[in-house]
């Protein structure tokens, strides 16, 4: 309700602006003739006013329509945010060249070399804001999407002008340049069409008597959710086998991708393998030896 009576605000004092620059109330528009200051802040006014009006009008219409809540936000919310910020960066811009009373075209003029080493040194800012706006507006990466890049995967929580935020499994923020998130090669779990999770882990020649027996075991221990994972979707697979131990990889399909939930059944698989581990070491030194391994 705050935010609808500040809107109503800023488009009263615009309105008010126009007509009485339109209508001369008060001698303004013979005023701002006369003063080519007054009358280019008046202008920048207008425009950031403008800007802010419409900003806001667009989110809250798409807001209505898509039935997001003023706390939620999406890949379009962002980019006309991220958009308005520049936009309203050149407003401040042009609004100092108006105070301070230079020419833009004497301005761009005069520090045109400035300028050429100001546009070197920020190559790789602008090029970060390019990126972001082609990002946040093509929807292959939206916030709250589980992604994985280079060596951290997790989910997207933020994409700035120039920065893209993850929250890793380890809960670990991680702040990616919006050139580097552009043209890296990115696998996003969210778009895929099979949400598959994957579980890695290694276990001494020995500990169980055959793959079967593992994979029932991890199965047992998913047990209480099997709502969650699609049936039959279980597969243990062996990735090397060394000569004291054996690499394997438990895999299951997810109906919809959960990073809280993977974390949550990543943390019971290690726990349950340790458990087999140890109940079987303890077996050994009870036995005074060592079972024998044997094949899948």
């Amino acid at each position: 309700m705050m935010r609808r009576h500040f809107l109503f605000l800023k488009a009263a004092l615009l309105v008010l602006l126009l007509i009485s620059r339109a209508m001369n109330l008060l001698g303004l528009d013979d005023l701002l003739n006369e003063r080519d200051i007054a009358n280019g802040v008046f202008y920048v006014v207008i425009y950031l006013l403008t800007i802010e009006i419409v900003r806001s009008v667009i989110i809250k219409l798409y807001r209505r329509r898509k039935s997001l809540s003023n706390q939620e936000t999406d890949n379009f919310i962002l980019g006309i945010s991220n958009l308005y910020i520049l936009l309203y960066t050149f407003g401040l811009f042009f609004l100092l060249l108006s105070i301070t009373n230079v020419q833009l075209t004497s301005f761009i003029f005069s520090v045109s070399i400035v300028a050429a080493a100001l546009a070197i040194l920020t190559k790789d800012f602008l090029t970060d804001i390019l990126s972001s706006m082609l990002m946040t507006f093509s929807r292959e990466l939206e916030v709250g999407d589980v992604v994985k890049m280079g060596e951290h995967k997790g989910k997207i929580v933020n994409m700035t002008l120039n920065k893209t935020t993850i929250l890793t499994d380890e809960d670990d923020l991680v702040f990616f340049p919006n050139t580097k998130v552009f043209f890296s090669d990115i696998v996003n779990y969210t778009k895929r069409d099979i949400k598959k999770t994957s579980i890695s882990f290694e276990m001494a020649i020995g500990m169980a008597e055959s793959v079967t027996e593992i994979e029932e075991m991890l199965k047992d221990t998913l047990e209480q959710y099997s709502d969650l994972i699609r049936p039959n979707s279980y597969n243990l697979r062996i990735l090397d086998i060394r000569k004291d131990s054996v690499s394997f990889k438990f895999q299951y399909v997810l109906f919809s991708p959960n990073l809280e939930l993977e974390k949550e059944i990543r943390k019971k698989v290690v726990r349950t393998i340790f458990g087999k581990v140890n109940k079987q070491k303890i077996a050994q030194l009870n036995t005074g030896g060592e079972s024998p391994g044997r094949g899948a």
